[in-house]
């Protein structure tokens, strides 16, 4: 359960609300004016009162939310799900701030709250996701001149899985170290990875490792030992087939497994089922050693352990800045953030569909 909320709102948290009050109270006079001046008036219905809240759509207060609250929310757009422990880690920085500064969201109606669990995770954990309404105003609010032309979304993976997927980038996050230039310098969630490779080859998520000057690209596949062996095999099938084009491309795909004997599942499918020659490799890590570093964590193809800073590099020529907690505090982190971070993995572009 989240903890306990504190109530003594800090100065800024202050400012901020009165901000969005007015901007909200503007938003429900101006409604409340259209409405009036129609001639048929609403009838009763099971939608929200247009005075409250929840009626108001982000465009109408998103100048009376601070920045940070903005950049979250342009970021939700890609990584589709946040708790207030990430959300405290990207932004925020206390938790209970998170915690209070997410509830303020559900409240005005942009985000929608809700207990994620599952019968093999049933603990589960609180998470937040954007309203459909609430979407729509910031795809139109990223793209006044029209989303660009790209396939229909896809279904988003279960939010458990999508925790789970998320974990790992917030692992990295921690160890983020710009001074030894070591860290991710880009990650590309899933919804997007849906859309820029056409759908058809659809990883949890893309990490782009710094490691000095050399920068690793890491395809992230978070199995919670639900999907059955053919599930599995279809997924290293196409792998192989995408990458197959460029034989000599030092890709790593990481299976981010809960045990031992779900590794060894996973090594069995990869030596059972050989593929066209080519340079990607196929890993896996236990999930427990890799949140705790990251970079220091094994990975193996069922021969070879190495740690993920000795994993193939794609290139030897990586100098973006690493990514660090409280990174969407800068609006200008949001670019590493979703599809416009393959352009710093210049020799996946090919691949974009």
């Amino acid at each position: 359960m989240p903890a306990r909320q504190s109530h003594e709102p800090s100065h800024d948290s202050v400012a901020t609300d009165a901000a969005v009050t007015t901007a909200t109270a503007t938003a429900i006079h101006d409604s409340g004016a259209t409405m009036s001046a129609t001639q048929n008036r609403a009838q009763p219905s099971s939608s929200p009162k247009p005075d409250s809240l929840r009626s108001v759509h982000a465009g109408a207060i998103w100048t009376g939310l601070p920045a940070r609250e903005q950049h979250l929310l342009l970021w939700l757009l890609g990584a589709d799900i946040v708790t207030a422990e990430l959300a405290s880690l990207l932004v925020y920085r206390q938790l209970r701030t998170a915690q209070r500064r997410l509830a303020r969201l559900v409240e005005l109606g942009l985000l929608r709250g809700f207990w994620s669990a599952s019968a093999h995770r049933p603990r589960g954990r609180y998470a937040y996701v954007l309203t459909r309404a609430t979407r729509i105003d910031i795809e139109r609010l990223a793209w006044p001149h029209g989303r660009p032309d790209r396939p229909p979304d896809l279904p988003s993976s279960a939010p458990i899985h999508e925790l789970a997927t998320l974990d790992v980038f917030a692992a990295f996050l921690r160890q983020g170290d710009p001074l030894l230039g070591e860290g991710i310098f880009t990650w590309v969630p899933e919804r997007i990875c849906g859309h820029v490779f056409g759908g058809f080859l659809r990883p949890d998520g893309l990490a782009g490792i710094r490691v000095g000057d050399r920068a690793i690209a890491l395809f992230v596949e978070r199995d919670l030992g639900t999907e059955r062996g053919e599930v599995l095999a279809e997924k290293i099938r196409r792998y192989r087939s995408v990458f197959a084009r460029t034989p000599d491309l030092p890709v790593n795909v990481g299976f981010v497994v809960d045990s031992e004997r779900r590794a060894r599942a996973v090594h069995e499918l990869v030596s059972h089922r050989a593929g066209p020659a080519s340079q990607i490799t196929f890993l896996t890590a236990i999930a427990q050693q890799l949140h705790l570093d990251p970079l220091h964590a094994t990975w193996t193809d069922g021969r070879v352990y190495r740690p993920t800073r000795d994993l193939a590099a794609i290139s030897t020529e990586g100098s973006w800045p690493v990514i660090t907690p409280g990174c969407l505090s800068d609006g200008e982190a949001i670019a590493a953030l979703d599809d416009r971070g393959l352009t710093m993995l210049p020799e996946l572009l090919l691949y974009v569909r």
